[in-house]
């Protein structure tokens, strides 16, 4: 089931399949994957039908009782970087349950992968020993995206781990430069084919078809020591009533064998086993239910509970033999039987397919067979009613993978599917491309039918929301707009918490924080019950960000650990973005700017990716004045430098400016003695700032009243040129004032 928190893992990818009793040991092509340990990479790359996965599933089971060896199969669903690398840490995770990771992909966002998330991966491998990582059909990747942060992975790895490939095709990996540095093992077609000897063990040994020495080599010969076409092969002899003629008949063209040998494993069932056979080769994976569904009929599980043991082509997924799949090359082969002898059949398969997986909740795969049924109607509902839920787990790329699949006329024509790959657009921060979009779904006008899946009632309301939420560094737009969304939006839309977050935030970067905590409060008390927990995470973190700058340290504390329990409670142990700001510049205040700059680093990096400017700068400030509260001045100043940057590219930048003015050293507070201008009283009042005492108890301690206290201190940050508590504590620590 999918319930929006972050990619739906499907177990039966994270484990190999089971090595059959019928496979022949390959002991001379396991020893290389052994003595592979140690090189960044080992990589099975040939065709399809050439053993790979079988040759990777023996390997694996040979070696997981010496280190812990991680599985995991690719396909096109994996495409997205979040849910590629969602996969690779739970598939290591499984391998060593001691593995911690202060960040998860779905939290980090595509663009922040290879910044937060693969350093730290990288970090806890390296304390971890021996570990190998097997990427069975890894040809089934081709987002460049994802190969890029494999790339990176691959140059970083620990010599201690071992990461192997099994792909059909070339990887767009750095090869030459691999092999050039001796750090590549390859297994190609060449070292893949079946010997004589393999041969005979296979048909004479495990199958006991007491063939003939000449009539095995005969054999090999013609298949040119393609498994594959041996297997095949195989299904047909031992059914037939004379092996030794049946052996000399097969021709020598490779492509004739196999349609030979596809009918021949065919029509030695009877009807109804043919036809499943056929026709449940349109899914990627079998189940009794699913195929009693699609075929139309009943009690298909049996069927292929006995399939799979005569049938060397169909493979168990689980131990409790619910789930199976075609070998791929068989699957293909079956399905253009299908074509042949049931032509136009398939996309009524794919349509009852995707209302099963439409009713019970795997979302993902209704979409991809509404897709391929033609039936774009019924898959542009299904991502109108369920991209919200991937957008809040960041899976952008997964969404608009699927719209790209759609007709261009159809996708032109459609407003509510226009609207979708605006917002996944302008989340993966590709404005240009997202403005295309917009303008395009402006001039397409309102969609018929009433409000939308996702909760709006018009499009109108969905780009209001829109700019709101991606003003692009304009406060003055982002808070015009969020107003507008606020109006559109009323209390019981399940869009009013991103309203009012949007709201916050037009008001807290022009300064009113005051005005800005109210809006932010109302977001996060209904944001559970709307499902819109990033937006209410987010609104606890900048409440908190305004009680530091108030100077309610305590109320700071609490607000950013209730921010990071809401993120922690969909799906990542660890808070990220603002949560991770608030949690750290929560710590700065409290003195503890050693802890403090892990989260901020981590928050900001999380920030950039978002591609929204004000934050990232916000952030980037917050970073150089923890960074220079610690000494590291060159590293504080680089922080600046770039905040710099963009706030000068941003419309309306709104406080940002004048926080950056703040962040620069302050000629009145640069003295060689340190705090020589403060009285003896505001050198108390500022000793007692740096506990958790709100200026009320500061008043209780110093036997004053509140408005003197609440003097003293807009003294204090006069003299030391700051403007918050916070600021005001870092300024101290540099200064060494106490």
């Amino acid at each position: 089931m999918e319930d929006g928190t972050g990619p739906v893992l499907i177990a039966t990818k994270l484990r190999p399949p089971a090595v059959r009793d019928q496979v022949v040991p390959r002991e001379r092509l396991l020893e290389p994957l052994r003595t592979g340990s140690g090189l960044r990479l080992s990589l099975v790359a040939c065709p399809a039908g050439y053993g790979k996965t079988t040759l990777l599933a023996a390997w694996w089971e040979a070696e997981a009782a010496r280190k812990p060896v991680a599985w995991l199969t690719l396909d096109e669903g994996d495409n997205d970087p979040v849910v590629f690398w969602s996969y690779v840490i739970e598939a290591v995770r499984r391998a060593c349950p001691a593995i911690s990771l202060p960040a998860s992909p779905q939290m980090v966002g595509a663009a922040s992968i290879v910044h937060v998330v693969l350093p730290r991966l990288v970090n806890e491998l390296d304390d971890l020993g021996e570990v190998a990582l097997i990427l069975d059909d890894f040809h089934r990747l081709s987002d460049g995206a994802t190969r890029e942060s494999l790339a990176w992975f691959v140059d970083h790895a620990p010599p201690t781990f071992q990461l192997v490939l099994s792909t059909r095709t070339e990887p767009d990996l750095p090869l030459a430069a691999l092999r050039a540095h001796g750090e590549l093992l390859e297994l190609r077609a060449d070292d893949l084919r079946f010997t004589s000897e393999e041969v005979d063990a296979f048909l004479n040994g495990r199958l006991a078809l007491g063939l003939m020495p000449e009539e095995v080599d005969g054999l090999l010969q013609r298949m040119e020591g393609w498994p594959a076409g041996v297997y095949l092969t195989a299904l047909s002899l031992r059914r037939s009533a004379d092996r030794h003629a049946l052996v000399n008949e097969l021709g020598a063209s490779s492509r004739h064998v196999i349609d030979f040998l596809v009918t021949e494993v065919l029509e030695v069932h009877d009807p109804p086993m043919q036809a499943l056979m056929l026709r449940s080769s349109i899914l990627g994976r079998l189940s009794g239910p699913l195929c009693d569904a699609v075929l139309e009929q009943q009690h298909t599980g049996s069927m292929l509970d006995a399939l799979s043991y005569s049938n060397l082509f169909l493979i168990s997924l689980d131990d409790e033999g619910g789930w199976y799949r075609f070998h791929p090359l068989f699957a293909q082969l079956l399905r253009v039987e299908l074509e042949r002898r049931e032509p136009g059949t398939a996309p009524a398969l794919h349509r009852r397919a995707y209302a099963w997986h439409r009713d019970h909740g795997t979302t993902g795969e209704a979409i991809s067979h509404a897709i391929a049924a033609g039936a774009h109607a019924e898959a542009a509902e299904l991502i109108e009613a369920s991209w919200v839920s991937h957008a809040n787990s960041r899976r952008y790329d997964t969404v608009l993978t699927w719209i790209r699949r759609f007709p261009e006329e159809m996708l032109n024509g459609n407003a509510g599917l226009l609207l979708v790959k605006a917002w996944m657009l302008s989340l993966s921060a590709k404005w240009e491309e997202a403005g295309q979009v917009i303008a395009a779904a402006e001039r397409l006008g309102e969609p018929g039918g009433g409000a939308l899946p996702d909760g709006f009632s018009s499009a109108e309301e969905s780009l209001t929301m829109l700019r709101a939420c991606c003003p692009w560094g304009d406060v003055g737009a982002q808070l015009e707009h969020g107003r507008r969304a606020a109006e559109l939006e009323g209390p019981r839309s399940p869009w009013r918490p991103v309203a009012c977050w949007a709201v916050g935030m037009g008001l807290y970067f022009r300064g009113e924080p005051g005005a800005a905590d109210r809006w932010f409060a109302e977001s996060a008390a209904l944001a559970l019950a709307s499902a819109q927990w990033p937006a209410g995470a987010s609104s606890l973190a900048y409440r908190s960000l305004i009680a530091g700058e108030q100077g309610r340290l305590e109320e700071q504390r609490l607000l950013a650990q209730g921010a990071a329990e809401l993120i922690r409670e969909h799906g990542t142990e660890k808070a990220n973005g603002v949560v991770a700001l608030a949690l750290g510049v929560s710590l700065a205040a409290r003195g503890r700017p050693e802890e403090a700059r892990r989260l901020i680093e981590c928050g900001a990096a999380f920030l950039r990716s978002r591609g929204q400017p004000t934050e990232a700068a916000m952030a980037l400030l917050h970073q150089g004045s923890v960074l220079r509260a610690l000494g590291e001045r060159e590293r504080s100043q680089a922080a600046i430098t770039e905040a710099r940057s963009i706030i000068g590219s941003c419309p309306d930048p709104g406080i940002l400016t004048a926080r950056l003015s703040a962040c620069s050293p302050s000629p009145r507070a640069d003295t060689s003695s340190g705090g020589g201008k403060l009285t003896r009283r505001e050198r108390r009042v500022l000793q007692l700032l740096t506990s958790d005492l709100s200026e009320r108890d500061i008043g209780y301690e110093l036997y004053v009243s509140h408005n003197t206290v609440h003097s003293h201190v807009r003294s204090i940050y006069r003299k030391l040129g700051v403007s918050s508590r916070a600021h005001a504590l870092q300024r101290t620590r540099e200064l060494r004032l106490l």
